[in-house]
């Protein structure tokens, strides 16, 4: 089941609302949610490729997620956990749920500096994390699996 968007947003740091903003990269524009207070600002899905234009660094921080969080944040989209990524020396706060990007004020522009080579390389904690999860993942399919035949030999 698909959370509920929120329809005003507000920072996870400081709760200040978020403000429109269009940000310029490439051939694309993308509309953010800044927060005037503390300039940190948020990019939905896939965002974060289309403002850096690393698509490497769009698979490490949306497809090889953790399992828990290890964040205090909570996702100004959807309310869901944030989880903390490190993306080269940049640590990026990531929801669990909906993917969406929270970046400190800075952030983008030290990670559009990077070498998009920099994002393809794990650490051991992160490769083992990632087997982790698919483990985790594995073992809830056959779980799934296995009450459904017990299910179906009832019939």
């Amino acid at each position: 089941m698909a959370r509920k968007i929120r329809d005003a947003r507000e920072c996870p740091k400081d709760w200040s609302p978020l403000r429109k903003e269009s940000r310029r990269s490439h051939l694309h524009t993308v509309e953010v949610d800044v927060c005037p207070t503390c300039q940190g600002i948020f990019l939905d899905k896939k965002e974060i490729r289309t403002l850096t234009g690393s698509s490497s660094l769009n698979k490490l921080l949306t497809k090889y997620l953790g399992l828990d969080s290890d964040s205090q944040l909570v996702c100004p989209n959807c309310g869901g956990l944030m989880d903390g990524e490190d993306a080269g020396d940049v640590r990026v706060d990531v929801c669990l749920d909906c993917k969406g990007v929270w970046l400190d004020a800075g952030e983008l522009e030290r990670l559009g500096a990077i070498d998009d080579a920099e994002f393809r390389e794990f650490t051991p904690d992160k490769i083992e994390e990632i087997l982790k999860a698919k483990e985790i993942k594995h073992e809830e399919r056959r779980k799934a699996i296995r009450t459904l035949f017990r299910g179906l030999r009832r019939l």
